[in-house]
């Protein structure tokens, strides 16, 4: 495993509620987060899933994306000399396709971006009728190390999350518009403990820090829990925001558990990467024949 840059790092979770279509007033509420993590002399802050624009956007996804090279992102790049910076929002390709995307700041340059792959379309959603689908995932270096993305439903899949780990990430960063569903007075919703069991699961599975950040507030009768994490690679929870609030999570890392962690449990060096290729290659070819 590469060497750390710095074996502790400070990450800033700012669980925000984001005003539907308001680009102007979220760009503002961001840069508040962002000077309150340089304040509190972290060095990356993460915001949730379309957290410049807001989810329930239908039709308006066209009227609020922009390209990754906007000048309505250069606040983010001057900032971005003090604090590594993710956020996300509606991306205009150069083809005109519209995407879920996240966008990751560095030392005064975009470094790189995930554009959501597993599009929900069933129930409450219906991502596809808006959005076109990425189509990979790919870990990054960053100047703290090599980091992954996932946003929301990307995370329900486990292939994503192991193939960002054995793409060399030990940071997954998960970016989620959670929305709460099956409400008791008497317990959390069901769906909120799915989630978290989930964030433990890719901790374990990948040996990896896993670093989540839900909205919360009302949105078009939606209603987003937030409870943003911090899972150590061993599945401990290092950190929790609370649920329904807006909050920053001031959490510190420290890498050499990490270390410790994939020295005495050997998954990502033990993963038979040929059988997996082989065996999903085999399935896909056999869908294709019936």
């Amino acid at each position: 495993m590469s060497q750390f840059p710095k074996q502790k790092l400070t990450i800033a979770i700012s669980q925000i509620n984001t005003v539907l279509g308001d680009y102007a007033g979220n760009m503002h509420k961001h840069l508040e987060y962002i000077e309150k993590a340089i304040e509190a002399k972290a060095d990356v802050v993460l915001f949730p899933e379309l957290s410049l624009t807001g989810y329930s956007l239908k039709d308006a996804v066209y009227d609020v994306a922009i390209g990754d090279r906007d000048d309505k992102l250069i606040p983010f790049l001057k900032l971005s000399k003090k604090i590594t910076i993710i956020v996300g929002l509606v991306e205009l390709s150069n083809r005109f396709e519209i995407f879920n995307t996240l966008l990751i700041f560095e030392e005064g340059s975009l470094i790189a971006k995930h554009r959501k792959v597993y599009l929900p379309t069933y129930g409450l959603f219906e991502e596809e009728r808006y959005f076109s689908s990425g189509n990979r995932f790919r870990a990054f270096d960053s100047r703290f190390g090599r980091f992954g993305i996932l946003i929301c439903e990307d995370m329900w899949h486990p292939t994503s999350g192991v193939i960002l780990a054995q793409d060399g990430a030990s940071l997954i960063f998960v970016a989620a518009a959670g929305i709460a569903r099956g409400m008791d007075a008497e317990s959390k919703p069901e769906n909120v403990m799915v989630w978290e069991s989930l964030n433990r699961s890719l901790a374990i599975s990948t040996t990896s820090y896993v670093i989540f950040a839900n909205r919360v507030g009302v949105e078009d009768g939606l209603m987003f829990w937030g409870g943003s994490e911090v899972i150590e690679p061993s599945g401990s929870r290092l950190a929790k925001a609370g649920y329904f609030q807006e909050e920053q999570l001031i959490v510190q890392i420290d890498l050499l558990k990490l270390k410790h962690t994939r020295i005495n449990t050997t998954l990502l060096s033990d993963e038979k990467l040929d059988v997996v290729i082989e065996e999903l290659t085999r399935i896909k070819k056999e869908r294709k024949e019936y």
